[in-house]
């Protein structure tokens, strides 16, 4: 077993201070700061002058409040340039391929709308062929819904009219109207489905990542072959596929409304 290593109390405790900064969504007065990081206001002061020094926080003369220093912001930028969606989104997926044996993939919006980038394929052979670079239905996919549901209107409605190009597309159009019927759904659920209507007895549930800006940067799917419990909107898979999609839109700066 690794042994566990040696830290700095100190430096955990005032860091306590910078992330409950962080994780505010305005600036806070000395007792409501203390409170969040669980220490008593005479304890986090001597704390708060130091990251002050250092430019980690800065307090409002008027108001006496404190907020993040431009030093923490050049940190936060610093972190958030080395981003990688797709390799975060690569770590994260690997969990659920190694848990529930599923396939995986990441799409995207491309030229001609949502576009698988990585596919991963479990022990499950799914008797399909997708590959990266394939171009999914609007409609009748999973990731090409969540799509469908969170990119900018105009976008997406400009996009029906290539529509039965796409992969299982069908030959009839789809209407507007119904297709903001299957968006509804995915924005109530906060996942799509498609449960055999690609390829007969595989499921796929799609999951949305955001952005620091909440704006859609890329969809994960999981897929298998199974009964219709597979795709259950409130079943373990669907909020395994939920919960990593949000830890990704998190890492990529994405906060959640309240």
């Amino acid at each position: 077993m690794k042994s566990q290593q040696r830290g700095i109390q100190s430096v955990e405790l005032g860091c306590a201070l910078l992330l409950a900064l962080a994780r505010s969504r305005s600036p806070m007065q000395l007792r409501d700061l203390a409170k969040a990081a669980d220490m008593t206001p005479s304890k986090a002061h001597p704390y708060l002058v130091s990251f002050g020094k250092l430019k980690l926080i800065a307090q409002d003369p008027a108001t006496g409040q404190y907020d993040l220093g431009e030093e923490a912001l050049q940190i936060g930028l610093a972190s958030f340039q080395r981003l990688s969606p797709l390799r975060i989104a690569q770590e994260e997926l690997k969990h659920i391929e190694v848990d529930s044996q599923y396939s995986t993939a990441v799409s995207v919006w491309g030229n001609q709308g949502p576009t698988i980038v990585q596919f991963t394929e479990a022990d499950y052979p799914l008797q399909v062929y997708i590959r990266s670079g394939t171009v999914l239905s609007l409609a009748n996919t999973a990731a090409g819904q969540v799509f469908a549901a969170f990119m900018p209107r105009p976008v997406v409605v400009g996009a029906l009219k290539h529509e039965r190009s796409r992969f299982a597309g069908r030959s009839e159009p789809i209407s507007v109207a119904a297709l903001d019927e299957i968006v509804a759904e995915v924005r109530k659920l906060g996942i799509a489905r498609s449960i055999g209507t690609v390829v007969p007895g595989v499921n796929s549930i799609s999951a949305p990542v955001f952005n620091d800006r909440g704006e859609l940067v890329m969809a994960i799917s999981v897929m298998k072959p199974g009964l219709p419990a597979d795709a259950d909107p409130k079943g373990a898979t669907a909020r395994a596929a939920k919960q990593s999609a949000m830890r990704i839109s998190q890492r990529l700066g994405f906060r959640p409304p309240d």
